[in-house]
């Protein structure tokens, strides 16, 4: 299967979207219901089937009787015509999901970098997908398209990576360009926090919401928004870069300009610098707990880095005005960070902001991933590209 493939007549295209987008969300359904649903002639309804039943995308499922004792077959997207991939790659974590077309996760996988950086990072990614589609049983030739998400922004021109400090190694490299090589299939790649509130408005805290701010908390620190349905990019893809937000250590610092003033007093290896002990094994998931026990010295390093990330909500708050934000990574999304966070915020703003945890958890990354390439490939086979507006996701139950 191709995402490229000739081009019907508009209308055409339009009463196909209008049969896919009912048949995706709702499941097997019968021609004439699908007529009634769509507006569209039966007639229209039969050469729009018949369309889509040769390509290979719909099939009959089976016969349903009407009210008069009739019956009628109904219809559905056959779910293994083609698959996506969804891969989350972070500095120290890689996920993968195998989806096929529906939205049905096939195939997951989480598992660590072990160290591996630059080309050997890459490599181990494509290595892992020929694991997950053995193991799925799924040809390369089903492959649609792969959606990444990772830290920084790649540009649209070069296909390198910056603003990503913990993943240097593959700055230099054309990453997209890598990996259709490894892959062998088109590739799409995103900023790891805006596939995250994709994610999250999918099928996690942010669902049924045009607006909304998803903010994380972890090795590094990022934002991702939603306004009015569409994910802000900016003009060279570098909004919700909140890490160079010039407050919480010295801007001027040589490292502040490296990693963002921001990122170096709020991110996991600030914390742990704020905490003062000199121990090299010691992480922020260690401040925490200790906190939870209810050691001083790691309460009042948690609470200054809400009282931080405090101000910082409040200053999204004020440019976005988003219905809701959400706190994600390891450190955003723990429970005494949200609730401390909650407590600082009534003495710095009179607005009530609304602020809850990540509901995906490790996950809103990978499902924003996934969301993206179904979208793509949806949009690719089903709808006019002139069209302004995109098809639905479906819902997933996943």
């Amino acid at each position: 299967m191709n995402i490229r493939t000739s081009t019907p007549p508009m209308l055409r295209q339009i009463s196909v979207r209008a049969a896919m987008e009912i048949l995706l969300h709702e499941g097997s359904t019968s021609r004439a219901d699908l007529a009634k649903k769509t507006g569209l002639s039966k007639q229209t309804m039969s050469e729009v089937i018949r369309t889509l039943e040769e390509s290979g995308w719909v099939r009959a499922k089976g016969v349903v009787s009407g009210k008069v004792g009739r019956s009628a077959v109904t219809y559905e997207v056959v779910p293994d015509a083609g698959c996506v991939i969804g891969i989350d790659l972070g500095a120290n974590t890689i996920r993968i999901a195998i989806v096929d077309i529906v939205g049905t996760i096939v195939e997951e996988i989480e598992t660590g970098c072990d160290g591996r950086s630059g080309e050997a990072l890459l490599q181990h990614v494509s290595d892992l997908v020929d694991s997950c589609l053995k193991k799925a049983r799924i040809a390369r030739s089903k492959i649609l398209l792969a959606a990444v998400a990772t830290p920084g922004v790649v540009d649209p021109e070069t296909g390198t990576l910056s603003l990503a400090p913990n993943m240097s190694e593959i700055a230099s490299m054309d990453v997209v360009k890598k990996l259709q090589e490894l892959l062998r299939c088109d590739v799409v790649i995103e900023n790891d926090v805006n596939a995250a509130v994709i994610g999250e408005s999918w099928k996690g805290s942010g669902v049924g919401l045009d607006s909304v701010a998803l903010i994380s908390l972890g090795t590094g620190i990022g934002l991702g928004t939603l306004v009015n349905g569409k994910l802000m990019r900016g003009a060279k893809g570098a909004a919700g870069e909140i890490s160079y937000l010039p407050f919480g250590a010295d801007p001027y610092q040589l490292e502040s300009l490296e990693r963002g003033a921001l990122e170096c007093a709020i991110s996991a290896r600030g914390i742990v610098e704020r905490y003062g002990d000199s121990t090299a094994t010691l992480t922020a998931r260690d401040i925490l707990l200790r906190a939870e026990q209810g050691e001083e010295n790691a309460l009042a390093t948690v609470r200054e880095t809400a009282r931080l990330s405090a101000l910082l909500i409040i200053s999204v708050d004020a440019i976005l005005d988003p219905q809701k934000v959400i706190l994600g990574g390891n450190v955003g999304r723990h429970p005494l960070m949200v609730q401390f966070i909650q407590e600082a915020l009534p003495a710095c703003t009179r607005r009530a902001i609304v602020v809850q945890a990540s509901a995906l958890a490790s996950r809103s990354t990978l499902m924003g991933a996934v969301a993206i390439a179904l979208n793509q490939v949806h949009n690719a086979l089903f709808s006019p590209q002139d069209l302004p507006s995109e098809m639905r996701l479906p819902i997933s139950t996943q």
